[in-house]
């Protein structure tokens, strides 16, 4: 089979159509780039938008798109990690002072100009010392310290991501060029600590939400919508209930006379059942 492609190799096997439509390969079971070289007999499916663990791997480079936009408007920024989750994704950074609001309004239409390039997004295989030369060169303290670590557990080799003159430490996969990010949101800004370790540096998360399509988007941040008008911190301060001050204890309530009320009648209700039924 030699080292055939695998978008190659399908484009030979499909309709012109669907071989257009695919994104990613699955060989032997096993999520992969689409340019990734078949090297022997393997069994090989076309994925295409919407099939299993594609959204995943979508939002992952979302996440990448978001680090390029961010790396291409901020000067002397760092970057950390930046992975797919449940809802989203995110990207860690350090940067010299807060993210804004209008910064994400920035990032954003960065990222919709990113996503206009249609730019390839290339895998390669290098040493772990070439990638140390590599993110040395950028600057990337983060990314040097992860690959100190893999150093340590004895990893010689790893796999790098690169579109335009972003490059970032990942095992991917990832579509094949950024034009296929079509719907997309930054929804918020967080603090975290790098590695959830208060003893190192405090970075900034921003956060995002991605999908195949809008109607998708827009149903989950119409879902998400309707849950912020359900947070009960939000209902306890609409409807008087209660109130939480941070200079007195974080997250405690500090009952209002209202809110005093339905919970004395909410306690009374329970303690009565309790006695009826002889607990």
């Amino acid at each position: 089979m030699g080292r055939t492609p695998a978008s190659e190799f399908l484009a030979g096997v499909l309709s012109k159509n669907r071989s257009k439509k695919t994104i990613l390969a699955r060989i032997d079971g096993e999520l992969k780039d689409i340019s990734t070289p078949l090297t022997h007999d393997c069994r090989i499916e076309a994925v295409l938008p919407g099939d299993d663990d594609t959204l995943e791997v979508l939002r992952h480079t979302a996440a990448h798109i978001m680090a390029q936009a961010v790396k291409e408007l901020f000067q002397d920024v760092q970057v950390a990690i930046g992975p797919a989750i449940e809802n989203g994704f995110y990207y860690d950074f350090d940067y010299q002072r807060p993210f804004t609001p209008e910064d994400l309004e920035k990032i954003q239409a960065r990222m919709e100009e990113i996503v206009s390039r249609s730019q390839a997004i290339t895998r390669e295989n290098i040493s772990l010392d070439d990638a140390k030369k590599r993110f040395e060169k950028l600057g990337e303290k983060y990314k040097l310290e992860i690959l100190s670590e893999l150093d340590d557990q004895g990893q010689e080799d790893v796999s790098i991501y690169s579109q335009g003159e972003f490059v970032d430490l990942c095992r991917g996969p990832h579509l094949p060029h950024t034009g296929h990010l079509k719907a997309f949101k930054l929804t918020g800004l967080a603090g975290a600590y790098w590695k959830g370790d208060e003893t190192r540096p405090m970075l900034q998360r921003i956060y995002g939400t991605a999908f195949f399509d809008k109607k998708s988007l827009k149903e989950h941040l119409n879902r998400l919508e309707e849950a912020k008008k359900r947070d009960h911190r939000r209902l306890g301060r609409d409807l008087d209930l209660f109130s939480v001050h941070e200079e007195i204890g974080p997250g405690l309530i500090l009952w209002h006379p209202k809110g005093g009320v339905i919970r004395k009648i909410i306690e009374d209700f329970w303690r009565n059942e309790h006695f009826r039924r002889d607990y």
